[in-house]
């Protein structure tokens, strides 16, 4: 695939290139990211003492529930016991600790990206997430206040990376090809989901260092190296990069970078006013905060639900868990593709192309989840399939969806825009642990009001976006903030957009 540089006019090489260098590393980064952040989802399924939690139920007289008179754990599949006697309050209390910490940095980590670049915050994020990540183990041994505090500085250095991620594509990732750039470099979570939950499974019932320090100790030095070679690689415009041929350098530069390199870092002044009275940036927050409320609760919840619904045992679980993972991936991918066919064939226009993908994200995850509340552990595999679709379809979002959004509707202000939409999006991280952990404490059944919960929010973020959500870049974000700037200034436009994607 090729596009045609209109200056010039020379073939400008996709595959081959520093900008898909630059997702592919990206990609990466995601996936380090992601697998430090399920981490201890999947670690605290071996962590925990569950005979010594069950024996402190039977002894205040808990009856049975229903789930173990119909499925009961096999006598021939013997249960990880880890050596902490923790909670589902506990648990609960662990798992939202990085979310904490994630909420705090998301609006200044995107601040900083915009204002200095992403290079430094992305890889200094990095180094630092990954270093406490190998000592909890050790915190855990302390006190589970002290693995909180731990997760919680983890959130803290991963809440720069969404926001930086989008200032990364808002300088190198045309418009028309950016859905396949976003949607690829996103995809990157889906994987470190995928890799952690499976191996994660694996790691838990070896022998080999304690078994599940290994899951910490091995995302930890991943995201280590990451982060190191990250600032070695990286360069925060296509005119500071070493690699990159002249023609993709103007190619990138010409389709991206005039809007941009117009503001002046020592006179940047975010608009903020505009953005908070501004129905697309509403619009954006509310369906990234209902969409990720399901997200989250998957993501921190679906290897407990495997293990206490399901009954699948912890190798199974982990197997089993990364499944929806994988589609969810490749979905992505897909759905980044398609988009941009259907903007660039102007199939639809972009705003109505965001709006489809967001109903396709959010209104069939809905409906699966409610599917999902009606299935027992006699019917595991069905629910695993249900499981899968509905995350699967979530994937719509990234590729085609909301996700794009920012970068859509504020190019020169994206990484603020996120930053303020993903803290939003957080809450439903730090709120969806404790209310799956106070609503199946007692009663495994209870798991059919989660997902009910998630089923109404789901519905409740697509349609806001669609009465009030647009893909086009909104006037504020248009004009420098001190001075207005020429028509020709502004390719991110409509109408130039329109000119561009003739001349490509």
């Amino acid at each position: 695939m090729k596009q045609i540089d209109n200056e010039q006019s020379r073939p400008v090489s996709f595959w081959c290139s520093i900008r898909v260098a630059v997702a592919f590393v990206g990609f990466l980064g995601m996936v380090a990211h992601y697998s430090q952040k399920i981490s201890v989802g999947i670690a605290l399924v071996c962590m925990v003492n569950h005979t010594a939690i069950d024996h402190h139920k039977s002894s205040i007289d808990t009856p049975l529930t229903q789930i173990d008179i119909d499925c009961p754990y096999p006598d021939n599949i013997a249960k990880i016991e880890g050596p902490y006697p923790w909670t589902k309050n506990i648990q609960g209390i662990v798992l939202g600790g990085y979310f904490w910490g994630y909420l705090i940095t998301e609006i200044p980590g995107g601040y900083l990206a915009v204002r200095y670049g992403a290079r430094f915050i992305f890889g200094i994020g990095m180094i630092i997430s990954g270093i406490f990540t190998l000592i909890m183990p050790w915190g855990a041994s302390l006190h589970y206040i002290v693995l909180w505090i731990f997760r919680l500085i983890v959130g803290l250095a991963h809440g720069v990376i969404w926001p930086s991620m989008t200032v990364i594509m808002a300088h190198w990732a045309p418009p028309n090809e950016r859905g396949k750039l976003v949607g690829f470099m996103n995809a990157g979570a889906q994987i470190g989901n995928v890799l952690t939950l499976s191996l994660g499974g694996l790691m838990c019932s070896s022998n080999f260092l304690g078994g599940w320090p290994l899951i910490f100790y091995s995302t930890g030095i991943i995201g280590l190296i990451w982060g190191i070679f990250w600032l070695i690689f990286y360069a925060d415009s296509p005119r500071d990069q070493r690699c990159i041929s002249n023609e993709e350098k103007e190619y990138i530069l010409n389709s991206t970078q005039e809007q941009l390199s117009s503001h002046s870092k020592n006179e940047f002044e975010a608009p903020w006013k505009s953005i908070l009275t501004s129905p697309a940036c509403w619009a954006l927050f509310i369906i990234h905060t209902c969409n990720n409320w399901g997200t989250y609760t998957f993501l921190t919840s679906i290897p407990k639900y495997m293990a206490e619904v399901l009954r699948f045992d912890i190798k199974s679980n982990g197997l089993l868990s990364s499944l929806p993972y994988i589609m969810f991936w490749v979905n992505i991918n897909l759905s980044g593709a398609i988009a941009d066919m259907i903007i660039r064939k102007k199939i639809l226009t972009r705003t109505q192309t965001r709006k489809v993908f967001n109903v396709l994200g959010n209104l069939f995850p809905a409906i699966f989840v409610i599917g999902l509340a009606f299935m027992t552990c006699k019917l595991k595999y069905i629910a695993v399939v249900l499981l899968t679709i509905g995350v699967t379809f979530t994937g719509c979002c990234y590729g085609g969806g909301f996700m794009l959004t920012a970068n859509d509707i504020a190019p020169p202000y994206t990484g603020i825009v996120f930053g303020i939409s993903n803290t939003f999006a957080t809450i439903p991280g730090i709120i969806s642990p404790y209310i799956v952990g106070a609503l199946t404490e007692k009663d495994p059944n209870n798991w059919r009001i989660v997902f009910f919960i998630c089923a109404v929010i789901y519905i409740i973020g697509m349609i806001a976006f669609l009465f009030i959500g647009s893909g086009d870049v909104q006037p504020w974000a248009m004009k420098h903030p001190t001075e207005p700037m020429a028509p020709e200034q502004t390719p991110f436009s409509a109408s130039n957009e329109i000119t561009s994607e003739k001349n490509f």
